[in-house]
């Protein structure tokens, strides 16, 4: 007993002991703090190194593979780094939620890429501990559970770390969807030019050929616009922006003309003449016409974004439309046709959907719209005995078409290879015979449904009315694609469902439903019905030839959509992720 008392009282030895259980709690928190230190330093380094590979990739997607593993190996680590390397379409949209920006996708469409990168560091003081555990187990000792140390899991003393990175080409183009103009008939576009600009136009075939050949760049124009109201230091968005009336806005589309091409005296000329006639205090929405996109923010002393042109004839029969809004024009056509004694034509253009434009700039994603279009065709066919006059009238409504910019692909610091794509859908049609009052033509809001137009009338006997309604539906999205020759010459591309026009008349004849009413004393005419369907049907042709003149002359396409492409950037990749 007295020895043991002695062996407590003794305090020799305290201070080694002390040191000891101190010392496993200083490794503790020196593995804590260098470890720690380390593994954010190599994980930072790893990130740097994923970020420049997904930059390098996204800068060259033909060789993205290639391209991320060369930038790999020039920052420390090996190809075998790059677990997984995706392609895919980047939307830059604040409205969607981050991780649903990128869209796995083909490397053909897309215009940008993802990579992980996965590897491991090195315990540095943590080896000690984790020494110390594997050696402090038994044989026979159960690992500790699964989750519950990081020290046992890593008994060789490394850690995995991982990084990834998103990173899209920020390639840019402008393009349009709009009008192509197949048949050059000088009256009639004199008429629809006067009535939607409000004053007379006089120009001849070769003022129109003219106007079709010569190009406004749209970034000069609006610079030419600024100056003309007087705003400074703005930038383009700024000038859309603008309170502009029409006289403005075609003063700075012949200034731009001339600016564009100086040799085409003809069409400048033609300008003139049509901004001298057209109601000059007319508002228009250039919001309608252009959107700049990204580069709505560049000011407009800089340098130009990219190319960004129309026809002289294509911004003019835009800007008409806009100014015009949704006033109905009445055009009378002068024909010559056999068995057609005459012929009107009511014309209504609607306003773009909300947000869109004719043309615009912008990235992978961005679309353009038609504006919805009306048209009441109404001839008088000539027939014979009591159907001596048959009056048909022809209505067709065109919804908005619509081209959609679904990829660009460049390579790095050669744009002339470049290549984009559009997704392209044409109008939906709608095409009737039957008696639509002016009061539903000219109300854009809701669609037509019409009752039986009355076709004959024979005083004091009886009448005929007849309706028809034939409906072009289920129209999909078709891939048009742009090389850089045809971007520099403003080709226009045709996208078409079906050969419509062909059989319209055919179909709407087929579909057309006649009814004879007896008037006055109750006498009927028998075989009235016949009769009005033979002359119908004997004034096919003429009628195709009318339909095709008119429809060529407004530059619409049934069942058919024009796109073109007029510029393209191919900017350097950004990381966004």
């Amino acid at each position: 007993m007295l020895r043991l008392k002695d062996f407590t009282r003794n305090q020799k030895g305290g201070a080694a002991i002390l040191f000891a259980v101190s010392a496993t709690v200083l490794i503790g928190f020196g593995a804590m703090a260098v470890d720690v230190g380390n593994f954010f330093y190599e994980k930072r380094k790893l990130q740097t190194a994923n970020d420049l590979a997904a930059l390098a990739a996204a800068s060259d997607l033909p060789r993205a593979q290639a391209a991320a593993q060369a930038s790999a190996g020039q920052n420390g680590f090996t190809g075998s780094t790059i677990q997984a390397l995706q392609t895919g379409m980047y939307t830059p949209d604040p409205q969607k939620a981050p991780e649903a920006r990128f869209v796995p996708s083909s490397p053909t469409v897309a215009n940008a890429v993802r990579i992980d990168m996965r590897t491991t560091t090195p315990l540095l003081l943590g080896r000690v501990l984790a020494s110390a555990s594997t050696t402090s187990q038994t044989p026979g000792t159960a690992p500790p559970p699964a989750g519950g140390t990081t020290v046992a899991s890593l008994s060789g003393g490394d850690v995995p770390i991982g990084s990834s990175a998103i990173a899209f080409q920020d390639a840019q183009a402008s393009f349009a969807v709009g009008s192509r103009l197949l048949k050059l008939d000088g009256g009639l576009l004199n008429s629809l030019l006067g009535g939607l600009l409000g004053g007379g136009v006089s120009l001849s075939v070769m003022d129109y050929d003219a106007l079709i050949k010569a190009r406004v760049d749209l970034f000069d124009f609006s610079k030419r616009l600024a100056t003309r109201l007087n705003l400074t230091a703005a930038t383009y968005d700024d000038v859309l922006k603008a309170n502009v009336r029409l006289g403005d806005v075609l003063a700075a589309v012949v200034d731009a003309s001339r600016d564009h091409d100086t040799r085409n005296s003809t069409a400048t000329a033609a300008l003139g003449r049509i901004a001298a006639a057209s109601a000059s205090n007319l508002p228009v929405n250039l919001a309608s016409l252009i959107s700049f996109g990204p580069a709505g923010d560049k000011p407009l002393s800089g340098p130009k974004p990219l190319a960004a042109s129309l026809t002289a004839l294509d911004i003019v029969s835009a800007v008409a439309q806009i100014a015009n809004g949704n006033r109905q024009i009445d055009v009378g056509l002068a024909l010559n046709l056999p068995g057609i004694a005459a012929a009107s034509l009511k014309l209504g253009i609607g306003e773009r959907p909300v947000g869109t434009s004719m043309v615009r700039v912008g990235r992978a994603g961005a679309s353009v719209h038609t504006a919805q279009t009306r048209l009441l065709l109404t001839v008088d066919l000539v027939g014979s005995g009591a159907a001596s006059l048959v009056r048909l009238p022809l209505y067709l409504e065109l919804a908005a078409a619509t081209a959609r910019l679904t990829g660009i692909q460049c390579s790095p610091g050669d744009v002339s290879t470049s290549r984009v794509t559009l997704g392209v859908t044409p109008a939906l049609v709608d095409a009737w015979i039957g008696q639509v009052s002016m009061a539903e033509f000219n109300n854009f809001s809701r669609a037509p449904n019409p009752p039986a137009a009355t076709l004959l009338n024979v005083a004091g006997l009886a009448k005929v009315s007849g309706r028809a309604h034939v409906t072009m539906t289920n129209l999909s999205e078709a891939t048009v694609s742009f090389s850089y020759p045809e971007v520099q010459r403003g080709d226009k591309k045709t996208t078409s469902t079906q050969n419509f026009v062909a059989t319209l008349l055919g179909r709407l004849v087929g579909d057309l439903e006649l009814r004879v009413e007896a008037l006055g004393l109750g006498i009927g005419l028998p075989g009235l019905d016949g009769l009005v369907s033979g002359v119908i049907a004997g004034a096919a042709t003429p009628l195709d030839q009318v339909l095709n003149g008119v429809l060529g002359t407004l530059g619409i396409g049934l069942g058919q959509a024009d796109s073109w492409v007029t510029g393209v950037r191919c900017g350097g990749a950004v990381l966004v992720r």
